[in-house]
């Protein structure tokens, strides 16, 4: 497998891989690596031109890994896969569960969950679309921060 993101060269593809080597990668990225909260991902799979969405914008390859890496408190934030990664020659779908902490004053967190659809190219079998689709809005997500349970003293 390739390396992830921190180590991996842009220039080194992992080209019309099977789907279900494929699922395994995206899956890795997702259980082990966190990559919705780090950006910590097999870069090897992904078209350099990928464009990635979420309900609120959208973003390059490189401003998604400059961004998200940025935004969250990796430690504080935990990603959570609900089902299993399926993967076809068309795309690969998941659905997640997610805590993510901002790294802003008062390190608020938010839970959202969703599904996510990684649109595959006929031709390289890269993936150049991510699409994340969340259960409500970015208000009600951001309301999340203000409703969660007090933990316990210790």
């Amino acid at each position: 497998w390739a390396s992830s993101v921190g180590g991996g060269n842009a220039g080194d593809k992992l080209l019309n891989l099977p789907a279900d080597r494929l699922a395994d990668i995206v899956r890795a990225d997702l259980v082990e690596r966190q990559f919705l909260a780090t950006a910590d991902f097999t870069r090897a799979v992904y078209d350099e031109g990928a464009l990635f969405t979420d309900e609120i914008d959208t973003y390059t390859l490189p401003k998604f890994i400059k961004g998200t890496s940025a935004l969250f408190v990796k430690d504080k934030s935990e990603v959570r896969l609900v089902g299993e990664v399926k993967a076809d020659d068309r795309e690969v779908v998941f659905y997640f569960d997610e805590d993510l902490c901002f790294n802003i004053p008062l390190q608020p967190v938010v839970t959202v969950t969703g599904r996510c659809v990684l649109s595959r190219d006929p031709s390289s079998g890269l993936i150049v679309k991510y699409r994340e689709y969340w259960d409500k809005s970015p208000t009600e997500v951001l309301k999340t921060a203000f409703n969660r349970p007090r933990k316990a003293a210790a």
